[in-house]
């Protein structure tokens, strides 16, 4: 982030601006000026958590994240010509892009949320969003995904379960109101439909519904709004995903400073006992980690996630 500071009222109200004339939104229109700023610093201020600081807490964990998700019935295949260098690098990088996506997640999140002052988190459990809609007295509960996913019948199921009990908690007074449950994806969905209970709206009907704007409005605001949180943003990953790669790099080769990867060993930790193989992975990662050491790396501690 900035240097770790906030921006003064002052940058606010000019990010804001800024946005709302690179969108096409006019003064008055849609959100606030305050709401876009705290949609700018929430996207960033999410994204620099969920990825620059949890790259870092990931070396450390490095032999879960990495060498325990390798399959070496496929990478062996996929790698074979490759030196433990660059099978370190390959894979270290397949965690970094998993990280970015879902780091994505939680910055669109942020930035829905901060879009309306009828938005909240959600309290109830499994639930993203909650929005209230004022001239109907309805409330409308979202999860949301950033993408589209392949298989969603598992998000669908949980999604009715939570609904269900959201719902009850909502109307526990003896109130009767409406309770609504969305499917929401911010991005690459482009028809809404309704279907087992659900709503689905499409991207840019679940913007426009969080930020009160028509659809071509939300969807030029948003966009303006990520631009915007991407300048403020001080991505600074890079020795965390260098550390990493060394680690891995160590950990596989068959002998200190082979350059070969050691598929022999990452078959038998993969597919047998841990008993067989756990006296040589606590030796290869002791190497590893001093090696590490000599550089200089101090590993980072787990923090706690933003509110």
């Amino acid at each position: 982030m900035r240097d770790g500071q906030s921006a003064s009222p002052h940058e606010e109200g000019e990010a804001a601006r800024g946005v709302r004339k690179a969108a096409g939104v006019a003064e008055g229109e849609g959100p606030s000026d305050s709401e876009i700023a705290d949609a700018i610093e929430g996207f960033a201020q999410q994204f620099g958590f969920w990825y620059t600081r949890v790259i870092a807490e990931a070396v450390g964990s490095y032999r879960k994240l990495v060498i325990g998700r390798i399959n070496p019935l496929v990478r062996q295949m996929e790698f074979n010509a490759l030196g433990a260098t660059d099978v370190a690098r390959r894979l270290v990088q397949d965690y970094v892009n998993r990280n970015y996506v879902t780091a994505g997640g939680w910055a669109i999140e942020k930035m829905a949320i901060a879009l309306g002052g009828n938005n909240a988190k959600a309290a109830a459990e499994g639930i993203d969003l909650h929005r209230y809609d004022p001239d109907t007295g309805d409330e409308h509960l979202y999860v949301i995904k950033s993408g589209t996913v392949t298989r969603n019948s598992d998000i669908l199921k949980a999604l009715k379960n939570h609904a269900r009990r959201a719902e009850k908690l909502i109307n526990q007074g003896g109130g009767k109101k409406r309770v609504f449950a969305n499917y929401a994806v911010a991005t690459g969905s482009t028809t809404s439909t309704f279907h087992d209970g659900i709503f689905r709206p499409s991207s840019a009907q679940f913007w426009s519904e969080v930020s009160g704007l028509e659809a071509d409005k939300a969807l030029r605001l948003v966009r303006e709004i990520a631009i915007q949180a991407g300048k403020i943003i001080n991505e600074d990953s890079q020795p965390h995903i260098d550390a990493m790669r060394a680690l891995v790099e160590a950990y596989l080769e068959t002998e200190p400073g082979s350059g070969e990867v050691d598929w022999d060993f990452v078959f038998d930790r993969t597919m047998r006992e841990k008993d067989e193989w756990k006296a040589e992975d606590a030796a290869r990662h002791a190497r590893a980690v001093k090696g590490l050491a000599a550089t200089g790396y101090v590993v980072v501690k787990k923090a706690k996630r933003p509110a």
